[in-house]
């Protein structure tokens, strides 16, 4: 299935980078004994087809919510004076378990060794990120997170929320209740679970 984007998914896109989905699942009947359970012809094709209309459905709310809902992060990002690499290098660093090497950081962004060196020049510069000499290989650089950079973190978290709850709060309350049924579930997947803020 081929997707065309217009202009104004431009945008979207960009605001997509710097911020996750899910799906559902249905439960199948048992076969009685003794029957070999042989799927009907086309079933794979209709359970493909249904994933193709609910993975576009899913599309359509993201969309809306890149494109109506970012206004206060792109605000951010101005006042900040941040660029989309520069946030998603602070992100990966805020997540990782450990400091970084600069060819680690520019594969998770991803962009190139000298891209990644130039990002973190900056950074290193204003204070987000801190940079300092292995010390088993002098050779090499490893960074991480200052807490000035978690604070610029949690400033575009708080962007980021801004934008949903105005959504949120334009729902009516068959609405409201619907998409909670669904968040609710799908936060039961750990790896959903935890992109939760904290604090929340």
């Amino acid at each position: 299935m081929q997707v065309t984007t217009s202009a104004g998914d431009a945008g979207a896109t960009a605001a997509s980078e710097v911020v996750a989905a899910g799906a559902s699942a249905g439960a199948a009947h048992a076969p009685a004994a003794g029957v070999t359970d042989v799927p009907a012809a086309g079933a794979t094709d209709v359970s493909a087809g249904a994933d193709t209309l609910l993975a576009a459905d899913l599309y359509a709310l993201v969309v809306f919510l890149h494109k109506n809902c970012n206004s206060d992060l792109f605000e951010a990002m101005g006042a900040l004076e941040l660029t989309i690499t520069q946030i998603k290098l602070l992100h990966q660093l805020e997540i990782a378990t450990r400091e970084l090497t600069l060819k680690e950081a520019a594969e998770l962004v991803p962009v190139s060794l000298p891209a990644c060196s130039r990002t973190v020049d900056d950074l290193v510069r204003r204070g987000m990120v801190r940079r300092h000499e292995d010390v088993e290989d002098r050779r090499m650089k490893r960074i991480s997170l200052t807490d000035a950079g978690r604070s610029i973190i949690r400033k575009l978290n708080a962007a980021r929320l801004s934008g949903l709850e105005q959504f949120t709060q334009s729902l009516n309350e068959d609405e409201r209740r619907t998409l909670a049924g669904a968040l609710h579930e799908l936060l039961q997947r750990s790896d959903v679970a935890v992109c939760r803020l904290e604090g929340l």
